[in-house]
């Protein structure tokens, strides 16, 4: 599925959405901002994609976020024209049905029609192009991305398995719904500008500017896709420096700037929930008279499967076995909970002794309550694909701007 980080989804104003024309050779010869591997930005194609920023994230910049705008808006540009550079030695080309399929699902998205996309975008005096070529680059690199790593991220059972247990083991502990911007800093030198940058844009969000369209145009992280949508987390899969930030926070705030090893977080708690996801458990208790024991522990050992326990009425007079479904582990008594809880699927416990006689438990299978947010394997699968796609992503991006010769022209 092609995804376009920079399209303007639900919560984007109407204001800036449109489509793209044609740019005149006048407006290119007016200034150059840059040089990427001798082909030219202009400094109109930099006004231009400052405009759709500002925009597209409903922000009122101060001088401050200007110059944050201007460094994001020329970054954007060169990525994009290195992308499409290397998408060309591919020969990999964007038709422009596959543009306007882009335009008409963010037409649909807000009820508008593709008419009225590129009405409001001209009346925004953002010239067409800008949208037009942002979706190009987009499309071009996800295809590149798709066909050069696609076939070679592959995920185990075993890994599936990790990530599950990992996420189980994560709904017995507190939970935070989160979003996130990252802004990142390309040296030490420029950590001053990029936090009062950070300072910036969260008194813009905190005025109202949309976090989701502030995310999508100036956040680094991967979640920049999503508005910053990170969704329910573990505090303890954050960065140290953002646990501790947490703690403190109440929902429906937004933090201070977070500092991280290469930039800057601006975290949103949106929710919060404490652990306790119940865990489910189907088992048998089997039970024999006093004095059988010993036959009642060789019957178990000879059990594979929770059914075959209703053989102990034929193998042992007096005995029976208890059939019980889908019960939480915490409705259980203390002694019986924490012998069910040592114990895996189709596996037996060791004999209990009781007034009544002896007692084994075998569990037939454990499980979450529904709705406690486990994702399926397939889901999980497609999970770890897409975080390794993006993280090789990001690194063939990184790989492009090392490589290539690009001038900044002041």
């Amino acid at each position: 599925m092609i995804v376009n980080k920079n399209l303007f989804l639900i919560l984007i104003p109407a204001l800036i959405l449109g489509v793209v024309s044609g740019r005149s050779v006048a407006q290119v010869a007016e200034g150059v901002a840059a040089i990427v591997n001798d082909e030219v930005i202009s400094t109109y194609d930099v006004r231009q994609r400052m405009r759709m920023i500002i925009s597209s994230a409903g922000i009122q910049p101060d001088e401050k976020t200007l110059a944050r705008v201007q460094q994001q808006a020329l970054r954007g540009l060169i990525d994009e024209r290195l992308q499409l550079q290397e998408a060309q030695k591919f020969e990999i080309k964007v038709d422009q049905s596959e543009i306007d399929q882009a335009i008409g699902r963010i037409a649909r998205q807000n009820n508008v029609t593709m008419e009225d996309v590129k009405n409001d975008l001209r009346k925004a005096g953002i010239s067409p192009i800008t949208l037009e070529s942002q979706i190009r680059s987009e499309i071009a690199w996800q295809i590149l991305i798709n066909g050069k790593y696609g076939p070679r991220v592959k995920v185990s059972n075993n890994q599936i398995a990790e990530s599950k247990s990992r996420m189980e083991a994560a709904l017995t502990k507190p939970q935070y719904m989160i979003s996130e911007v990252l802004l990142e800093s390309p040296s030490p030198e420029q950590d001053p500008v990029i936090y009062q940058g950070a300072l910036s844009l969260i008194q813009q969000i905190r005025d109202g500017a949309p976090f989701q369209a502030v995310a999508q145009q100036f956040s680094s992280a991967p979640s920049a896709v999503q508005g910053g949508d990170v969704g329910w987390v573990h505090k303890n899969d954050l960065p140290e420096e953002i646990k501790s930030v947490l703690d403190l926070m109440q929902v429906g705030t937004i933090s201070s700037p977070i500092k991280v090893p290469g930039g800057y977080y601006i975290i949103a708690l949106r929710d919060k929930k404490d652990g306790g996801a119940p865990m489910v458990v189907n088992f048998r208790q089997v039970m024999a008279p006093t004095g059988k024991e010993e036959e009642l522990q060789a019957f178990m050992a000879n059990t594979k499967s929770c059914d075959a326990t209703e053989g102990i009425k034929e193998s042992i007079e007096g005995s029976f076995s208890n059939v019980f479904d889908k019960v939480a582990l915490s409705d259980l008594a203390p002694a019986v909970r924490n012998v069910l809880d040592n114990l895996q699927p189709g596996q037996a416990s060791q004999p209990i002794s009781s007034p009544q006689g002896a007692i084994m438990f075998m569990v037939c299978d454990k499980h979450y309550a529904e709705g406690a947010g486990i994702p399926n394997d397939e889901q999980i699968a497609d999970q770890l694909i897409n975080t390794r796609l993006a993280m090789l992503s990001r690194r063939y991006l990184r790989d492009l701007r090392r490589d290539s010769t690009v001038e900044i022209h002041k």
